[in-house]
Formats: C-alpha cells, sequence, structure tokens
C-alpha cells in the first residue's frame, strides 16, 4: 500500500513540476505582391519564386531548430521523466507530452486497455504495443 501511496506522489509530482512546452509553428511567407501578376510571369520565374520561398522557410525551420536545441537542457530532463513514465503508464506519458487529450492519446490508452481483456501473450503484446507506441512519438518528435 506504501508503495501505491509513493508512486501515486511521485506521479502527481510530475505532473505538478512538469514545465509547459512552447510550441513554435512556422508559416512560410506569402509571396510578395509585385506588379506583375502570376500570369505574366513566365513558368521558369514562377520555379525561381517558389523555389527561393522554399529555401527561405527551411532556412528558418533550420535557426528555430537550432535555437530550441541550445536552450533544450531543461527539456531533456523533461523528456527523461516522460520515458520513466511511458514504460509504465504509457497514455499518462502521452498526455503529459502533448497536453491535451489528443488522438494519439487516445489510440496509446486503448492499446494499453486492451490487455486487459485480452489476458496473457495479446494482452502482453498490447501493452508492448502500448508502450512503444507512445516511446515511438515522443523520441521521434523530440530528438
Amino acid at each position: 500500500m506504501k508503495l501505491f501511496q509513493l508512486s501515486l506522489l511521485f506521479v502527481f509530482a510530475l505532473i505538478i513540476a512538469s514545465p509547459v512546452s512552447e510550441a513554435a509553428v512556422l508559416h512560410p511567407k506569402p509571396a510578395e505582391k509585385t506588379e506583375v501578376s502570376d500570369q505574366q510571369m513566365s513558368k521558369k520565374e514562377q520555379r525561381q519564386l517558389r523555389k527561393e520561398q522554399r529555401r527561405s522557410f527551411r532556412k528558418a525551420v533550420r535557426e528555430q531548430l537550432r535555437d530550441m536545441r541550445k536552450n533544450s537542457s531543461s527539456s531533456d530532463v523533461a523528456l527523461i521523466l516522460l520515458v520513466i513514465i511511458a514504460l509504465f503508464i504509457p497514455p499518462l506519458a502521452m498526455f503529459l507530452y502533448d497536453g491535451t487529450a489528443s488522438s494519439r492519446f487516445w489510440i496509446s490508452l486503448v492499446l494499453m486497455l486492451l490487455a486487459i481483456p485480452l489476458w496473457g501473450t495479446l494482452g502482453a503484446l498490447a501493452l508492448t504495443a502500448s508502450v512503444v507506441y507512445t516511446l515511438y512519438i515522443m523520441l521521434s518528435e523530440s530528438l
């Protein structure tokens, strides 16, 4: 009983102490309007313009990723704690990672709940699938 209380206390402490992650969204800049309309531009010029827009967008994404990696010392600790939680309670880890009850949370929860009625080998596979799915989502987006 004390072990259960201690683990519950640990989970609540992690929920309270977990930092709120800031989501950064980049949107490509719209094409600058010039006096020349798209119909008057040649196809080659249109391609060059789109190519330049993609380059600038990629450059902005790279710069933002570089900045996020420089400031990620506290997020590394949070990720390690989320991985530990994901090994025991995958839906909770997915909820804490996303911050909301997203579709990924529901998939993880359904996989974990399937382990209850599918007692035995199938249940173990469902539980393992939930853990692997949660870890894959968290680690593929974080690294």
